[in-house]
């Protein structure tokens, strides 16, 4: 099969397509053909040199498409999934089963390998570490972004407030994802504008995660994923 191959770390001229042989499931995995895999920060951190796999390696831990062999329970050939994979970035991957899930036929390939690594990080930055609950407020910023734009769905959903920090060419898109109020960041200073927030959750970093700091009530959370607080 082919694939992106790094046999060592440095910029984007380490990846190399090249013929290797196919990866085999373990028990509890299944083959997945990939369609569509995505690029998320941990892989450019990897190949930056970064902790990551064993040289030579495979980056990519997104992706969708169809099973090509099945060594776990609730999924067979032929079966359209999404989620973490291992390997992703060739044309075929393995991935255990209880971190991949059918893919919605109302999306693309390309739209569901966009979801995994993006999707999860938005849901415990707010959740499993901001501990949001219905009627909180959720600040949000980067809200137009990949994480972020999950985050302001997912706060939506579970009946937070939610007010998305951006740009003022991505306010109408975040403000159609659910979020109850925009601040453009060119025009106002949020520390200003904004304030008794619950969780406060930047996708981000520098200057911004600083910035959030005086919107948090007290006792409020202020979750990082771009940097240190």
């Amino acid at each position: 099969m082919r694939a992106v191959v790094m046999h060592e770390t440095g910029g984007p001229d380490v990846l190399q397509l090249e013929d290797v042989d196919p990866p085999e499931p373990g028990e509890g995995e299944v083959l997945i053909r990939v369609h569509a895999a995505s690029v998320n920060p941990v892989d450019w951190k990897m190949r930056r040199g970064g902790p990551g796999r064993p040289l030579p390696a495979v980056l990519g831990i997104d992706a969708s498409g169809t099973v090509e062999a099945s060594r776990a329970e609730g999924f067979g050939e032929g079966d359209e999934v999404f989620g973490r994979a291992s390997g992703a970035y060739a044309e075929l991957a393995t991935a255990p089963a209880g971190q991949i899930a059918r893919k919605p036929a109302e999306l693309s390939h390309e739209q569901a390998a966009a979801i995994p690594v993006a999707g999860m990080t938005a849901w415990q930055g707010l959740f499993d570490h901001g501990g949001l609950e219905r009627g909180q407020t959720a600040l949000i910023a980067g809200a137009a972004g990949g994480v972020g734009h999950f985050a302001v769905q997912f706060a939506h959903v579970a009946g937070a407030r939610v007010i998305g920090t951006g740009s003022s060419r991505n306010r109408d898109f975040v403000l159609g994802l659910g979020a109850d109020e925009y601040v453009d960041y060119t025009q106002q200073d949020v520390g200003e504008v904004v304030s008794g927030v619950d969780v406060a959750f930047d996708t981000v970093g520098g200057e911004t995660t600083e910035s959030l700091l005086p919107t948090v009530r007290e006792g409020g959370i202020l979750v990082a994923i771009a940097g240190a607080p």
